[in-house]
């Protein structure tokens, strides 16, 4: 496979940016429903919308994804996306599995949260956590729907049970990582200086955990993809995770300046302007690593699902 990609190449990167992005919202918004946010209807209101456009996203990526692989076996162009008699193959093939699983996932945290942005219009006084207890409930069921469907596409299909599990943990660590930083980024608007520095140190206490998990399970999955140490250095899946790993380091040291200089410093309006502009940084670089990832899941594969 070139590891250049084609224009059908390029629009199913571009798809997997969407459902991951779709996914990291979930993760993320819902974490910080429950762990990061002031309790005002305003933040409440942000999150909701930043969960449900992450659905929406989703959904539209993993429903186009599909299409576009129709499209690119049909070889018709364009039009060969909607040969219903291809459509009706896939459907029961492994991608249609897939497909049906994200959307499935999406569509429930879609509908749960217009529901939620409903219904907290009615209320006469800002919600407690029991109000979006349920919804964190739902919305991590559905995400599990979605991470399933992982496990039934690309070359993470052929490895073994317990490889999966680790791209799992992977996966869902990153996620709830990423995903957090535009709830935080908006937290730093906060006039209460004090409690932005709290919740700023609670997550960066939190985030060591994630940062495990991260390392634990990203060497487990290097074992399982390469044999051999010579793998990654001779073959584009290696060259492009040497990238991917970069940025990781870069996403690492950014994440320590904020929870060792930054978020102590958090004193005034200028500390708190310091760490937005430290966390816009840190979401670009989380940006790339899902570039670079939709990349090497997209366009190559490990080195024994090459072609």
């Amino acid at each position: 496979m070139s590891v250049i990609p084609n224009s059908w190449e390029l629009a199913s990167l571009f798809c997997k940016l969407f459902i991951y992005f779709g996914a990291a919202a979930i993760v993320g918004g819902s974490l910080c429903l429950w762990l990061y946010n002031d309790g005002s209807r305003r933040t409440v209101q942000s999150n909701l919308r930043y969960i449900t456009l992450g659905a929406f996203v989703g959904f539209n990526g993993a429903l186009l994804y599909f299409f576009i692989q129709v499209g690119m076996v049909a070889g018709s162009g364009i039009s060969g996306m909607f040969d219903w008699g291809m459509v009706s193959i896939f459907l029961d093939t492994q991608l249609g599995d897939t497909t049906f699983f994200r959307l499935a996932g999406f569509v429930i945290v879609f509908i749960a949260g217009l529901f939620y942005l409903q219904k907290i219009t009615g209320l006469d006084r800002p919600p407690v956590l029991v109000f979006y207890k349920l919804l964190n409930t739902i919305n991590l069921a559905a995400f599990l729907l979605i991470l399933f469907s992982f496990r039934l596409s690309g070359h993470v299909s052929v490895l073994t049970p317990i490889a999966k599990l680790a791209i799992a943990f992977h996966f869902f660590a990153f996620a709830a990582w990423i995903g957090s930083l535009y709830p935080l980024h908006k937290l730093t608007y906060v006039e209460d200086l004090e409690f932005l520095q709290r919740v700023m140190k609670k997550f960066g206490d939190n985030a060591i955990g994630i940062v495990l998990v991260l390392i634990v399970a990203g060497g487990f999955m290097l074992l399982e993809l390469f044999h051999s140490l010579e793998e990654v250095f001779t073959t584009a899946y290696g060259r492009t995770l040497f990238i991917k790993l970069f940025l990781v380091l870069v996403i690492f040291s950014i994440a320590a300046l904020n929870k060792f200089r930054f978020t102590p410093a958090i004193r005034s309006d200028m500390g708190a302007q310091y760490l937005r502009r430290s966390i816009r940084l840190e979401a670009a670089v989380a940006i790339l690593i899902l570039v670079v990832t939709s990349y090497f899941s997209t366009i190559v594969g490990p080195p024994d699902h090459q072609m």
